[in-house]
C-alpha cells in the first residue's frame, strides 16, 4: 500500500508540479527506507519531467549536487527563519493565495502579525533571516518570489535532518504555514511524501 500511494503521489507532482524543493533531504542517498527504491529514481524522472528541483539542506548531499538545478546551503536547524522569511516577502508582496486562506485556514492574523513582528517587534524579514540561515537577503527574496509564481511542491524525505534538531518542531509547523499560504493541495502545491 505505501509503495502504491507512493506512486500516485510523486505521479501527481509530475503532472503539475513545476518546481520541487528538497528541504533538507538526499532521497538518492537514503532511499532504501521504507519506500523501496523509488525514491532512487524519483530526482530523476522530475528532471526528466522538466521540474525545477531547488535543494535547500546544510551540505551538498548527492541529490543536491547531482540533480538540482540550484542548491540553496543553509545553517543547521535554521529552516524555520527560511520559511518565516519567505512568508514574510509573501505577505509584503501579496503574493500568497489569500483565498486559500480565509477560506481553508485559521489564526492567520496571528500568523501574520508574528512573521510582520507586531508581536514581538522583530520583523521575519529576509534581513532578519540572513543572519540566522546564512542564506543571502537576494536568494531568500528570488526563492520567495519563484515559489509564489509556480507550482511548487515540498518534499521532505523521512523528516528530513532538520527535523531532528533543537526545537526541530519550529521547521515543521513554519511549513505546514508556507504550505497553506501557497493553496495546499492543489494541483503541483503539495507535500511530496518519498518515505
Amino acid at each position: 500500500v505505501l509503495n502504491e500511494d507512493l506512486t500516485l503521489n510523486i505521479s501527481k507532482t509530475i503532472e503539475h508540479a513545476e518546481m520541487v524543493i528538497f528541504s533538507g533531504n538526499d532521497p538518492e542517498a537514503t532511499g532504501f527506507g521504507m519506500s523501496g527504491g523509488i525514491a532512487l529514481e524519483m530526482p530523476k524522472w522530475l528532471k526528466n519531467a522538466g521540474i525545477k528541483i531547488v535543494a535547500i539542506s546544510p551540505d551538498l548531499n548527492h541529490s543536491a549536487a547531482v540533480h538540482a538545478d540550484k542548491w540553496i546551503p543553509i545553517k543547521p536547524n535554521t529552516d524555520a527563519a527560511l520559511y518565516l522569511a519567505v512568508a514574510f516577502v509573501w505577505i509584503d508582496e501579496g503574493s500568497y493565495d489569500q483565498d486559500y486562506v480565509s477560506t481553508h485556514t485559521t489564526g492567520f492574523e496571528e500568523f501574520e502579525n508574528h512573521v510582520k513582528g507586531r508581536d514581538d517587534g522583530i520583523p521575519k524579514s529576509p534581513a532578519w533571516a540572513e543572519k540566522i540561515t546564512g542564506i543571502p537577503v537576494a536568494t531568500i527574496k528570488a526563492l520567495a518570489r519563484e515559489w509564489a509564481v509556480k507550482k511548487t511542491t515540498l518534499s521532505v524525505y523521512f523528516g528530513g535532518p532538520k527535523v531532528r534538531g533543537t526545537l526541530s518542531h519550529l521547521a515543521t509547523r513554519t511549513e505546514a504555514y508556507i504550505l497553506a499560504m501557497q493553496g495546499f493541495g492543489s494541483p503541483g502545491r503539495q507535500f511530496l511524501r518519498t518515505g
